[in-house]
Formats: C-alpha cells, sequence, structure tokens
C-alpha cells in the first residue's frame, strides 16, 4: 500500500487491487448464441497507472491501463478456438462505447467467433471496465483520511470527463449488459483422496459411467474439449475447456439458479501424494455472497460423494474410455513417424 502527501492532498496508488479486482471481474465472463460460446478464461496482462486522489475533501480516480486477456470459444459444429483480447486502454475518463478491442485468434477458424464476441461478449466487458472508478472509491476513500472520523460518509467523487466529450454524444446505457453484470469473488479449497490416484478421480469427474454412480443421477460429462456437461438434473452445466489426463481440468462452471449468462471459471489440479491424491480448487466468478455455500457444494455433492463410492469399490473396476478421436490421432502420428522397412 503506497501513500503520496502532498500539500493538501494524498495520493494511493491502487495498481495491486486492480489487477485483483480486474481479474475478478473478467475471467469467467461469458456470452453464448446459438450453440456458439466465448468465455475469458485468463487476465494476462494489466500494465499502467491506477491511482485515487483526495484534495480538499475530494476524490479524483486516475488511472489508464492497458490489458491483455485470454478467451476460449465453442464453435456451432464443436471445435474450439483459442485466442486473446487486447484493450489498449482503460482509463478514468474514457466512455463505455470508445473501448477498442483488438480480437486475435490463435488457433482455429476466427470469423463466427469473432462476431459473437463483438456483438454480444464486448458490451459485457465494457460495462465492467464502466464500474471500476466507482468500485475504486468504494474499496479506498476511507484510506485517504488521516483521521478516519472526519472522513465523509459519502466522499465527493470529481468525475473527469472524456477527452472528446464535446464532439462525443454521451451513449445510451446498454440496460441489457447491465443486467448481466454480478459481483464476484474467487474461492479456492483443497480434497485429500487416500489410497486413489490423480487418474482415478480424473476419471470419476469426465467419464459418464463413474459419474452417473457418485452424482446418483444422469450424469452428461465427456473427455472432449468443448463438450457441454450437465450433473444433478441440470443444476450444475458448463463446458470442458481444457483436460490433461491424471493432471488437471479447465472448465466453464454455472449453477442454474444463477443470473443468466453467467458462468465461473474451474480449474481442478490433481497432485499425487505419499497417501493418495489431493484435489486443489480454484474458481474464479463465484457470485459474492455464495462463497460458503459453493464451497460445501464441492465438498458435499462432488468429493465427498466420490470418495464414498471409491471407498465402497464402485469406480474402480469401470474400465478408462479414451476419447475416440484422441486415440485415431495418437495411431495416425505414430504410423507417420513409423520407419519404413525394406525387404
Amino acid at each position: 500500500m503506497i501513500f503520496t502527501l502532498h500539500s493538501k492532498r494524498v495520493n494511493k496508488d491502487c495498481r495491486p487491487w486492480a489487477k485483483k479486482y480486474l481479474t475478478e471481474k473478467l475471467v469467467g465472463t461469458s456470452a453464448d448464441k446459438g450453440n456458439s460460446k466465448v468465455v475469458i478464461t485468463s487476465l494476462d496482462e494489466c500494465t499502467g497507472d491506477v491511482d485515487l486522489n483526495q484534495r480538499k475533501g475530494k476524490l479524483l480516480a486516475i488511472y489508464d491501463v492497458a490489458l491483455k486477456m485470454s478467451w476460449q470459444g465453442k464453435l456451432k459444429d464443436g471445435s474450439t478456438v483459442y485466442g486473446s483480447i487486447t484493450v489498449p486502454e482503460v482509463a478514468y475518463d474514457t466512455e463505455i462505447d470508445d473501448y477498442v478491442f483488438n480480437i486475435q485468434i490463435n488457433s482455429g477458424s476466427g470469423d463466427e467467433i469473432k462476431r459473437l464476441i463483438r456483438s454480444d461478449l464486448v458490451p459485457l466487458l465494457a460495462t465492467k471496465f464502466s464500474h471500476l472508478t466507482r468500485d475504486l472509491v468504494d474499496q479506498h476513500s476511507s484510506d485517504l483520511y488521516a483521521d478516519k472520523n472526519s472522513a465523509p460518509p459519502t466522499p465527493e467523487l470529481v468525475q473527469r470527463k472524456n477527452r472528446n466529450a464535446a464532439t462525443i454524444p454521451t451513449p445510451a446505457t446498454n440496460t441489457a449488459a447491465e443486467e448481466k453484470v454480478v459481483k464476484t469473488s474467487i474461492i479456492e479449497h483443497s480434497y485429500d483422496f487416500v489410497g486413489a490416484t490423480p487418474r482415478e478421480i480424473y476419471e470419476a469427474l469426465l467419464d459418464p459411467q463413474r459419474a452417473k454412480i457418485w452424482s446418483h443421477g444422469k450424469a452428461k460429462v465427456s473427455k472432449r474439449i468443448g463438450t457441454d456437461f450437465e450433473l444433478f438434473d441440470g443444476n450444475v452445466h458448463g463446458t470442458l475447456m481444457q483436460a490433461t489426463p491424471g493432471k488437471s481440468v479447465l472448465q466453464t462452471w454455472r449453477l442454474k439458479s444463477w443470473p443468466q449468462g453467467h458462468f465461473s471459471t474451474v480449474t481442478l489440479t490433481f497432485e499425487e501424494t505419499q497417501d493418495g491424491t489431493t484435489v486443489k480448487v480454484n474458481q474464479v466468478g463465484v457470485p459474492v455472497g455464495q462463497e460458503e455455500s459453493i464451497r460445501k457444494n464441492w465438498m458435499g455433492y462432488y468429493w465427498n460423494a466420490i470418495k464414498e463410492s471409491l471407498n465402497k469399490g464402485q469406480l474402480q473396476h469401470l474400465p478408462i474410455q479414451n476419447d475416440p478421436l484422441l486415440v485415431l490421432i495418437i495411431a495416425f502420428t505414430a504410423y507417420q513417424v513409423a520407419p519404413t522397412i525394406k525387404i
């Protein structure tokens, strides 16, 4: 926490807070249309300055940052596309319609997913950027008064006008995007499985036969990247984004009761231990106020249920089903590199 004191003025450097704030707000933001989906999977770069100034009882939020985000998309044909979005300037005086979004396709066909990003994802991101000023003030305003008791209940925020405000008309509020904005947080927890290997836990989560047993109902899961999953009668659903057998799983994840269109991003990491396996969970985008209930759901509906099924020997005897497409690719690759035998 860095403060700079001037005559009748205090500045606070809020860059560390801003990076954490933007990560929580942006990662997991998603849009879907028809059978196409796209989700922000990480905030890779956040550079620039974020300051909150207090002068003569008035607050001034001044920031100018450049962002780079990674995204993953699923097309109608089931294929997966990866890419990034660069926003060269998120500034205190930028209007909601003036943000620049540079969309990069790293792999796959891009036209369809670019249209979805432009039409549906960009308005959501721009709306979240527009909340930075007020949230910055709400979080840090009390720190800028030497005597906390002297701080006004609602500090006066000086809003800087857009540099081009004289020539650019004020845009209409994007009501649809506003309705989708959800305050979120990050939850992390771990669970120890004694006597189980990382691959066994991985299979329990992504193999349909195993998932049906421990979830005690219909289970729509798959190891195929880009496929949707459903558990617990559709109350939990999302999309598998990445999967490394016995190592990790990345998926979008939401409860049916969450606001329409809001997904969190779940990263599961499987670590082999002396006694078995530790599963580490990182979930970005959980609506504020639901952190404890979501953590309990993971413990009860997922981990304790899988542990019980393992203890009863219900999962271990089932064969491991590999993705047939992956098997075909491996076989074809082996054939291509096999040495030619001459007689």
